[in-house]
C-alpha cells in the first residue's frame, strides 16, 4: 500500500504485465470475462425480437469484460447499478428477479474466484473473521433448508438470497483492500440522486412496477446516511437536498422509519467532533425536509402523515393489507413451526380477498414461514451478530454508516419486502468493506 493510500500493484487485477506470463494473464482475463459475459448475454437476451438479441449480447460481453479486465471500472459500474431496480430478464426466470447489481455482483465474483485460484491466497476469508460466524450460521441454514425441501425453484431462491448477502460481503472485502471502496460509494450516491430526480418522471409513465416507491426509497435513504457519514464524500453534499426531495416525494412510510433508525444508530456510534457534524448535517435534512413539504402534493402529505387503517384514511389499505399478511403469514408458521415451507416457497393469503403473497412483507415472519423459529432466530443472530461485530469495529473508517445501512435497511424490511434485488446488497457490502479495511489496517507496519 502507498503512503497516499492508494492500491498496490500486488492487488492489481493482472491485465498489463511483464515477463513470459503476459501473454497466460491476457489470456486468462480473456477467458473469465468471455464465460461470464455469455451468460449474462444469455440471461438478458430473453425477447423473441432477433434485433434486440443482437444488440443486448455484444453490449453484455461488452460490458463484462470492462468489469473482469478493468477494477476501477467495475467498482464504478457496481455502485452505479445498485439503484437500479429493473428485472433484466424481463420476468422470464418465474418468481425469480436478476437486477443489474446482480449481475455485476456476480462478474466481479467470478473475477474474485479466479484471482483466490490463481493466487492460493485466502486473505479475503481470514478479513471476514469479525462476521464470520453469524454469515456461516445463516448460510448453513439456508443450505439445509434446500435439502429439506429439494426443488429448482427452491434452489434458484436459496441461490440468490446467499448472492445477496454472501456475495456483497466478499466483493466488499476485496474492493476496500485494493482501496476502490470510495469510487463504488461516489457512484452510488450519484446514480442514487438521479434516480431521485427521475423518479417522479418514471413513476408517472408507468414503469411505477419496476421502480416501486418503497424499495426506491430505500435506496434513497442509504445515500442520505452514506451523505451525512461519510467525509470522503462530502463534496457531493449538494445531492443532499435532491435526495430529500427525492425521498418525500416517494411518499414511502418505510422508508422515513428507515431514515430514523439509521440517523439514531449513527447518533449512538459517533461521539466528539463526528456527532456535531451529525447534528449539523441531520439539521440540513430536517430543514429541506420541512421546506419540501410545504410544496409537496395533497395525496402525499396526506400519505405522509396517516397511520391509520380506518376507512377513508390515506394509505389505509395499504396498511390493512400489512395486517392481512401478517395473520396469513402466522397461520403458516403455526402449520410448520420448524421445517417451514423452504426458501423461495412461501405462499399465502386468498387470491378472492386480494392478499395472496409470496413475501408477508415483514423480513422476520417470512423467515420464520420459511425455515420454522430456527431460521428466524438465524436471520437475527445475522444482523445481531454483524452489528455487534461493527461496534467493536467502530474505530475503522465507514463501520459506523455500515451498522446504520444495515439496521435501517432491516428495520424497512420488518413492513416491507426486504430480500429483493438491490435492497439489502448496500449494507451487506459496507460490511465487507468495513472488514477489509480492518484487515489492510492491520496488516500495515506501525510507524
Amino acid at each position: 500500500m502507498t503512503a497516499s493510500g492508494s492500491p498496490s500493484h500486488s492487488l492489481r487485477w493482472p491485465w498489463v504485465t511483464t515477463g513470459d506470463s503476459a501473454v497466460f494473464d491476457r489470456l486468462r482475463v480473456l477467458a473469465v470475462g468471455v464465460a461470464v459475459g455469455g451468460a449474462t448475454a444469455a440471461a438478458v437476451s430473453y425477447a423473441p425480437v432477433p434485433r434486440l438479441v443482437l444488440i443486448m449480447a455484444p453490449v453484455s460481453l461488452a460490458v463484462a469484460f470492462t468489469v473482469v479486465a478493468s477494477p476501477v471500472w467495475a467498482a464504478m459500474l457496481l455502485g452505479a447499478s445498485i439503484p437500479e431496480l429493473q428485472d433484466v430478464t424481463g420476468g422470464q426466470l418465474g418468481g425469480l428477479h436478476v437486477a443489474a447489481s446482480d449481475v455485476v455482483l456476480v462478474l466481479v465474483g467470478a473475477r474474485l474466484l479466479a484471482d483466490t485460484v490463481a493466487s492460493g491466497r485466502l486473505g479475503i476469508l481470514r478479513a471476514l473473521r469479525p462476521v464470520r460466524f453469524a454469515f456461516v450460521q445463516y448460510g448453513f441454514l439456508v443450505l439445509l433448508l434446500l435439502a429439506m425441501h429439494p426443488g429448482f425453484g427452491s434452489a434458484l431462491k436459496s441461490f440468490q438470497r446467499l448472492e445477496l448477502c454472501v456475495l456483497p460481503l466478499l466483493v466488499g472485502t476485496f474492493i476496500a483492500r485494493r482501496r476502490d471502496h470510495i469510487l463504488v460509494l461516489r457512484a452510488y450516491v450519484l446514480a442514487t440522486t438521479l434516480l431521485a430526480v427521475s423518479w417522479p418522471l418514471l413513476n408517472s409513465h408507468g414503469l411505477a412496477a419496476q421502480f416501486q416507491k418503497n424499495p426506491t426509497g430505500e435506496l434513497i435513504v442509504s445515500a442520505i446516511l452514506l451523505l451525512v457519514a461519510v467525509r470522503a464524500l462530502r463534496r457531493l453534499l449538494p445531492c443532499l437536498p435532491l435526495l430529500v426531495i427525492g425521498l418525500a416525494l416517494t411518499a414511502s412510510r418505510g422508508a422515513l422509519l428507515a431514515l430514523g433508525v439509521g440517523l439514531v444508530v449513527l447518533s449512538l456510534v459517533y461521539g466528539g467532533r463526528n456527532r456535531r457534524i451529525l447534528v449539523a448535517r441531520t439539521l440540513v435534512i430536517v430543514l429541506t425536509a420541512l421546506v419540501v413539504y410545504q410544496w409537496l402534493p395533497n395525496d402525499v402529505t396526506s400519505r405522509l402523515t396517516s397511520f391509520s387503517g380506518a376507512v377513508g384514511a390515506a394509505g389505509s389499505y395499504t396498511i390493512d393489507i400489512r395486517y392481512e399478511y401478517d395473520h396469513d403469514a402466522e397461520q403458516l408458521i403455526a402449520q410448520h413451526p420448524w421445517t417451514g415451507v423452504g426458501v423461495g416457497n412461501y405462499l399465502a393469503g386468498s387470491p378472492l380477498k386480494g392478499t395472496q403473497t409470496t413475501d408477508p412483507h415483514n423480513v422476520v415472519l417470512l423467515e420464520a414461514a420459511e425455515g420454522g423459529y430456527v431460521f428466524a432466530a438465524s436471520f437475527v443472530l445475522l444482523i445481531a451478530g454483524t452489528a455487534f461485530a461493527l461496534w467493536r469495529l467502530r474505530r475503522f473508517e465507514l463501520a459506523p454508516v455500515a451498522a446504520a445501512v444495515l439496521l435501517a435497511t432491516v428495520a424497512h424490511g420488518l413492513v416491507d419486502v426486504y430480500w429483493v434485488r438491490g435492497t439489502p446488497v448496500l449494507g451487506f457490502l459496507l460490511v465487507g468493506m468495513v472488514c477489509g479495511l480492518a484487515a489492510q489496517r492491520q496488516r500495515e507496519p506501525a510507524i
